[in-house]
């Protein structure tokens, strides 16, 4: 009998000595929730709109590099901004209000640095100028 008295107040202790949520844990419970569901319903209309800039992006891309000659960079300036950036909002996007990408920018600025010497530089010029 002590026994299990024992044992009944053990286990009585542990569960009421367990701390409560408190309110404010709630709340961020509550706001995590808000931010994930409004996350999924933006992705509802802005995932279709980047697929469809992309589609229209790729396609007229290819046909102004060449009506330019062949030219790649005129293809390319419709292809990244088209093609790159994010498909699909993040919660940070809603949380912390960082913007999103919409448009990609991923022309390079400066020559590799895996490559040196004249390598480096001929990848570097064939990014900026056309032949």
């Amino acid at each position: 009998m002590k026994r299990s008295m024992l044992t009944g107040l053990l286990v009585a202790g542990l569960i009421l000595g367990r701390s409560a949520p408190s309110l404010a844990d709630a709340r961020m419970q509550a706001n995590e929730v808000g931010v994930a569901l409004g996350t999924a319903a933006l992705n509802l209309f802005y995932t279709p709109v980047k697929v469809a800039m992309a589609v229209i992006g790729l396609p007229l891309g290819s046909i102004a590099g060449v009506l330019a000659g062949g030219d790649v960079r005129s293809a390319y300036a419709f292809w990244v901004p088209a093609a790159s950036g994010d498909y699909a909002l993040e919660p940070a996007t809603l949380d912390e209000g960082a913007p999103p990408k919409f448009f990609g920018d991923d022309y390079p600025d400066q020559p590799s640095p895996l490559r040196t010497g004249a390598e480096a530089t001929a990848i570097y010029d064939a990014a900026y100028f056309s032949r």
